[in-house]
């Protein structure tokens, strides 16, 4: 078999392996929800203790080694697609500081650790780039949750959601630009401007024709299983783009902002029918699925050491300093308790380990430091948030609990009716 089990009786025993594993996704995710333990450090522990424990044979970690470029395109994807549809070109931007807040994201780390490696280590400044950018995303699977049950401003709300699910596609973005700078061509300034334009401009026709097409397939063919298609459509296009070595993500963005702003384009070509729909829990169980096996994967083909500890453990001190700094001076007018809401938001996840695997496939000379140091990073960032994060969200549910009694008693002491006072 392609995946290199023998027999019936070990394909049975890697279905219990994959049943348990969404289990155990399933049990991190109510442990997250009840104690704020960060589920991506649940699952990475799994993999490891997987990994390291010699619980399974080794065909059997071999062959969950090799499912990991597959379940990290994947999640690739759906960020991407994610991202996409939830800009609406009929509404002004939710949140402009949400939006230079996930720039700073990604552009301060670029910028620090390009620096700092090569001032320290002697690395290339673009590896240096590299690594920043990876580490450039605040982990919206962690973030999105905390803040929805807390009573704050639709205004502070949507700046924080934008925040995590944009930092991830800029993060996405500047990474492939950057990869694609190292692939063996030698670039001048102007070449490199040129051959950028080319990478994208090729990327962002094919992700309006699929987008453009896949809405007039849908004005004739519609079903109970249209995000089913409508995300099968996406992994072609990557693919395809990929293929021919273009910005696949971007045209995956691309196609997810026209299937967003589905019944703008419908209206445009006078296509009959609105294909918008609420796939929201179709979405939750795929991204759930995906999220559980690439974690749990990370975990089993991570490597542990004191060596990286200490190297993760410096960044982590850096990307803490950053985010005091840029919360400081892009949030500088709002109440203190609200900066340290947002200043607790740097759990890494998702992105960041996604990226960090497919840097790892190309077997450059920095990809496996980078892998191993960003796999410490995503563990550091999430028991720092796990801690912060709940101290800066009790403050916030403390001040209501006061607000709420002070006016309490002040509408107690309000004459219930007019020349009347209350008893």
């Amino acid at each position: 078999m392609a995946v290199g089990l023998s027999s019936g009786t070990e394909v049975d025993l890697l279905l219990v392996v994959i049943s348990f594993i969404i289990i155990l996704g399933y049990l991190s995710e109510v442990v997250f929800k009840k104690t704020r333990i960060p589920e991506v450090m649940i699952l990475l522990l799994i993999g490891l203790v997987l990994s390291q424990s010699h619980l399974l044979p080794p065909t059997y970690i071999s062959t969950l080694r090799s499912l990991t470029p597959l379940f990290g395109s994947i999640a690739l994807i759906t960020i991407m697609f994610d991202g996409g549809k939830i800009i609406k070109l009929d509404k002004s931007l939710p949140s402009g500081l949400g939006y230079l807040l996930a720039f700073l994201d990604t552009a301060l780390p670029a910028v620090a650790m390009a620096v700092i490696m090569y001032l320290v280590f002697h690395w290339q400044l673009i590896y240096g780039a590299i690594l920043g950018t990876m580490l450039g995303e605040t982990s919206a699977i962690m973030i999105a949750p905390m803040i929805k049950r807390l009573n704050i401003s639709s205004k502070i709300y949507d700046t924080l959601l934008v925040e995590a699910t944009f930092n991830s596609v800029f993060s996405i973005l500047i990474f492939y630009l950057l990869l694609s700078s190292i692939g063996g061509a030698t670039f001048t300034l102007v070449s490199y401007v040129q051959y950028t334009i080319t990478y994208i401009s090729v990327a962002v026709l094919i992700g309006i024709l699929g987008g453009i097409g896949w809405l007039f397939v849908q004005n004739f063919s519609k079903g109970a299983r249209g995000y089913i298609a409508t995300i099968a459509i996406a992994f072609l296009l990557y693919a395809f783009v990929s293929f021919f070595n273009g910005a696949a993500v971007i045209t995956v963005l691309i196609y997810a902002i026209i299937i967003g702003n589905s019944k703008i384009f419908n209206d445009y070509f006078k296509f009959n029918k609105n294909t918008e729909e609420q796939t929201t829990d179709v979405e939750d169980q795929i991204e759930f699925l995906v999220r559980t096996f690439f974690f749990v994967l990370l975990g089993v083909i991570a490597y542990v050491s004191l060596y990286y500890f200490i190297f993760a453990a410096a960044i982590t001190g850096i990307l803490i300093i950053l985010r005091k700094l840029e919360i400081a001076t892009a949030m500088r007018k709002l109440n203190s308790k609200y900066k340290d809401l947002a200043f607790s938001l740097i759990p890494r996840g998702l992105t960041a380990a996604v990226l960090s695997s497919i840097y790892l496939s190309t077997g450059d000379a920095y990809s496996q430091n980078i892998f191993y140091i960003v796999f410490m990073v995503i563990l550091l960032t999430n028991v720092v948030f796990s801690v912060v994060a709940s101290r800066a969200s009790k403050r916030i549910e403390r001040t209501e609990n006061q607000d709420a009694q002070v006016q309490s008693s002040g509408n107690a002491a309000l004459p219930s009716k007019p020349g009347m006072t209350a008893a």
